[in-house]
């Protein structure tokens, strides 16, 4: 009997420890997965400024992937993403000259560039990189695997600690 319930004190202790490490971690992958739900909404609220143009005188989908393209010189076309509704701008995803990063371009129906982001700036990659580095790169990727492995070993140890022994049967 003694040794049952240090086995099971021993299993408590490795619960306990896995919780301290892996609650916190699921709390900010949680809350961070939550945020990705509203992915569209985030996304239309940040381009709010490239909504509800003019639609007199549209040109086509090239003419405005060139108007981008005429805007960073030596810039290659990565993507060419349609506007949503009529009198949206549509958005050029673009790779900047000498392997400087990206960048989206919103070209007006009419072919003006309006504005450009930095995608890796924008709230859904940082997001994006909050759930799955924890903005700390590789080495993030890492601690959020071992939060999932120390998860596991959690959800076990509760599974012993829980599971039913037979102590105080009714008849």
């Amino acid at each position: 009997m003694n040794q049952r319930f240090a086995l099971y004190r021993t299993i408590w202790r490795w619960h306990f420890y896995a919780g301290l490490f892996a609650v916190p971690m699921v709390l900010v992958l949680a809350l961070s997965g939550s945020l990705y739900l509203f992915k569209p909404q985030i996304e239309r609220w940040e381009e709010r400024a490239f909504r509800s143009l003019p639609v007199a005188e549209t040109v086509s989908p090239d003419a405005q992937g060139e108007a981008a393209l005429s805007a960073f010189p030596g810039a290659r076309l990565h993507s060419y993403r349609l506007p949503e509704r009529e009198g949206d701008a549509a958005l050029v995803h673009i790779a900047l000259p000498g392997g400087k990063g990206m960048r989206d371009v919103f070209v007006s129906p009419q072919g003006k560039v309006l504005g450009s982001l930095d995608p890796d700036k924008r709230i859904i990659a940082i997001d994006r990189a909050v759930h799955g580095q924890l903005l700390l790169g590789k080495r993030g990727s890492w601690i959020v695997e071992l939060a999932a492995s120390w998860g596991i070993v959690m959800i076990l140890t509760g599974l012993y600690l829980w599971w039913p022994r037979g102590r105080g049967r009714r008849a």
